[in-house]
């Protein structure tokens, strides 16, 4: 007998490790997709993978003929192509119409609340699989795959513990808004599609060299290798997800329990929901794919399993009571996958506006030249304008050799690395004022007056520039942004806190030249800045200081004189600037002082171009 009392705790070790693996398989994640289910292919991968000829059919032609409701679903051998490769994805497919059943009810209404056709919803699909844990490698997410930008600006809450790019009620309306914008822009589904993929600015150059052409068709050749499988894949995802039956595609059976929203009154934590509701933690987060840590906010809205709404009803103020002075929080264990090479979305613009580009009608091989020479130029620029101001000698300005060593003392290496056009190192001035402002042992990042502005690393950017502009230190930047060096990399969105007063100062710096930023950060005294000058003495020191460090503060901005241009009926700041050589939609905008994209009328004056002053 006594083996088997020894054998007992075996036998019970043996037992629970059983359970376990039980309970894991059971729990595992149901958003675990391999990063293959959401590639989007070109053409040209296709024809590697599948190099038969294209062959058309009727049948399908009808099909999408009856379908057809708002957007139009053309049907040529672009279509076709994602068609066959779409139906031979069955066990995929079965998958994203098992989710479809969850999340298409949800974005019918919302879709509907903002005048975009029903069908949209399949472009959620194309974006991520119905996925909302689903990450591009540029940083965009969830079901509808917006970037960090464009996020804040369609009011989603993005934060240490939520971030509601991942909420499928939430991420919609964003992008309900986005397309309904676009919309408007174009007057057409087929470019509000193809804009979300690339960005308005790359819509209008294509636009502009199709002969000004509407129709995506025309202006397809003309876009991103990328958007020019987006929309014919749209096309083709609406059409096989309507017709999957016909190819012997069900939708995947997922066992979980229907849930139902409620809002916390106050905190509560994810460990207390699965202690005393019974909840496992895995429920918990994939359906609410937008929390990140333990401690749930309070005013978040929560999808919990209808059977447990009423004993959270029951057992809410002892939850809020448990939580009441926790503060600290872990990271949830969140599913990632990550899509194969998918470019961001830019921020929406109007029709004469890209913010990222500057309006400049270029292919990717003129955009990469025009970095390069633009670059160049702003080094020359400034190194002039620092040498007379500070006097440096002209053995401090001399060009330096790529062999020779360059002092720290007068330059700091930053490289910035333009995945687009070059990954050539350029390393410039540093022109950080570096002892302006002492931080008093505090950090922004966790004081309730700083907010967030993103900046979009633009060509020929370094971190000495961009410090500079927005009154923070190097230091402060790597940071925020877990930079182990100066390397950046265009397009690379950077975290800038800012003094809640000064938000509205800077958040315009994205759209501006760096030209405009040096004269108008020159003109900034941030929150800090006015506090540190509180006294005539200290103002009159720190004054002269900034002068000598930051030389751009003693530069004005001379009104002049400026031609006038009557507005004619359907113009825009867009049109009106590819009237006039050497005049970008920035300047019309500073020249003007419109602090946002103006609705411009029919008969209204604008200043379009400086001219000498009799």
């Amino acid at each position: 007998m006594r083996w088997f009392f020894k054998a007992i705790p075996l036998l019970i070790f043996f037992y629970s490790l059983q359970n376990s693996a039980c309970a894991q398989v059971v729990m595992q994640s149901q958003y675990k997709d391999a990063s293959s289910e959401l590639a989007i292919p070109t053409e040209t991968q296709l024809f590697k993978d599948d190099p038969d000829p294209v062959v058309m059919s009727a049948q399908i032609a009808v099909r999408l003929k009856k379908i057809q409701h708002t957007i139009p679903l053309d049907y040529n051998e672009h279509v076709q192509k994602y068609i066959s490769y779409n139906v031979k994805r069955k066990e995929h497919f079965a998958k994203m119409l098992g989710r479809a059943k969850k999340f298409f009810p949800v974005f019918e209404s919302i879709l509907a609340k903002y005048g975009v056709p029903e069908e949209m919803k399949y472009l959620a699909v194309v974006e991520s699989a119905l996925n909302p844990f689903a990450v591009s490698p540029k940083g965009a997410s969830g079901l509808w795959q917006f970037m960090y930008s464009t996020g804040l600006r369609y009011d989603l809450n993005i934060s240490k513990r939520v971030d509601e790019r991942k909420d499928p009620y939430k991420a919609c309306e964003g992008a309900a808004r986005y397309l309904n914008e676009m919309y408007n822009l174009y007057g057409n589904w087929q470019l509000a599609i193809a804009s979300y993929n690339c960005g308005a600015g790359n819509v209008n150059r294509a636009i502009k060299k199709a002969g000004g052409s509407h129709s995506f068709w025309d202006i397809r050749s003309f876009l991103p290798a990328e958007t020019q499988a987006y929309v014919p894949s749209f096309i083709a995802m609406v059409y096989a997800m309507k017709y999957a039956k016909q190819y012997g595609i069900s939708p995947m059976v997922i066992d979980r329990e229907i849930t139902e929203r409620i809002t916390t009154r106050q905190k509560i934590t994810v460990n207390d929901l699965e202690g005393l509701l019974g909840i496992a933690r895995q429920i918990i987060i994939d359906e609410n794919p937008s929390l990140l840590t333990t401690l749930i906010p309070a005013d978040f809205t929560l999808n919990l399993p209808v059977s447990k709404i009423a004993l959270f009803s029951q057992t809410q103020d002892s939850l809020y009571n448990k939580a009441e002075n926790i503060t600290i929080a872990q990271t949830l264990d969140i599913p990632r996958v990550v899509k194969p090479g998918n470019a961001p979305k830019e921020l929406p613009v109007s029709a004469e506006v890209n913010i990222n580009n500057s309006g400049n009608d270029l292919s990717k091989k003129d955009q990469s030249e025009s970095a390069k020479t633009e670059t160049k130029t702003e080094n020359t620029s400034l190194f002039k304008r620092i040498k007379d101001r500070l006097k440096i000698s002209d053995e401090q300005n001399q060009p330096v050799a790529k062999s020779e060593a360059v002092s720290k003392k007068s330059r700091t290496p930053s490289i910035v690395k333009n995945e687009n056009s070059t990954d050539k190192v350029d390393e410039k001035i540093n022109v950080t004022p570096q002892t302006t402002i002492k931080s008093n042992g505090f950090l922004k990042e966790d004081d309730d007056n700083y907010r967030v502005v993103v900046y979009k690393v633009k060509p020929g950017d370094n971190p000495g520039y961009i410090s500079s502009w927005f009154h923070c230190t190097v230091k402060e930047i790597r940071r925020w942004n877990n930079l182990n060096s100066n390397l950046i990399n265009v397009d690379e969105e950077l975290l800038i806190y800012v003094h809640n007063n000064d938000y509205r100062k800077f958040i315009r710096f994205n759209y501006l030249s760096n030209r405009i930023k040096d004269i108008l950060s020159s003109k900034i005294q941030t929150q800090e800045e006015s506090g540190l000058l509180a006294s005539s003495a200290q103002k009159k020191e720190n004054t002269t200081l900034i002068e000598k460090i930051n030389p751009v503060r003693l530069f004005k901005q001379e009104e002049g004189c400026f031609e006038t241009h009557q507005i004619k009926s359907g113009e825009n700041l867009w049109t009106i600037a590819q009237q006039f050589d050497d005049v970008s939609i920035q300047d019309l905008m500073i020249w003007n002082n419109f602090k946002k994209t103006p609705i411009l009328h029919k008969g209204d004056e604008i200043k379009v171009r400086k001219i000498p002053c009799r």
